[in-house]
């Protein structure tokens, strides 16, 4: 799904695109995370900064000058996960740069998780995983922003996430 699509189905996110191109060290990621991000992914870091919807899903996205942080926060992520994996509590599923393991994109304001299974050879076949706080492990084949679409729309089966998100008019803030 392209960005534009994306767009589309959450109008309430031009109000907080970049006027020009942000300029995100990807060089930097790569070099300190060991992994290249799903085109889909760039292509939103670099029109939009953090944000949030509907005051619930906040998605971690870099910032240029700043990339240390987004780093710090992905390898926190990984941290966390390992602990739920060591207490028995992942469901199995291993942290990256584990086969198949699990890269943290977003977090929810009740504590659920949202992950790219990094399956496969490229970023591009990575699909989305919901770690909701009540023990949910939903699996979405898709991308990042053929979730985040699908969910404004509707059409995303069960994913553990309270049944009233998205609003019918989604609020979209940068954070």
């Amino acid at each position: 799904m392209s960005l534009r699509e994306l767009e589309e189905a959450l109008p309430a996110l031009l109000g907080i695109r970049s006027a020009e191109r942000r300029l995100i060290d990807w060089e930097f990621v790569r070099r300190e995370t060991g992994v290249v991000l799903p085109s889909d992914f760039v292509a939103l870091a670099e029109a939009y900064p953090p944000f949030t919807v509907d005051d619930f899903l906040g998605l971690h996205i870099p910032s240029a000058g700043e990339e240390q942080y987004f780093v710090r926060g992905l390898q926190e992520g990984l941290r966390n996960l390992s602990e739920l994996r060591d207490a028995g509590m992942s469901h199995g599923h291993p942290p990256y740069p584990e086969p198949g393991g699990l890269l943290p994109w977003g977090d929810s304001a009740e504590g659920d998780t949202f992950y790219w299974r990094t399956t496969g050879a490229e970023a591009e076949s990575w699909t989305v995983l919901i770690a909701s706080h009540n023990d949910d492990w939903c699996e979405y084949d898709g991308s990042l922003t053929s979730y985040l679409a699908a969910k404004v729309r509707g059409t995303v089966p069960p994913d553990g996430l309270p049944p009233d998100f998205p609003s019918r008019m989604p609020v979209v803030e940068a954070g």
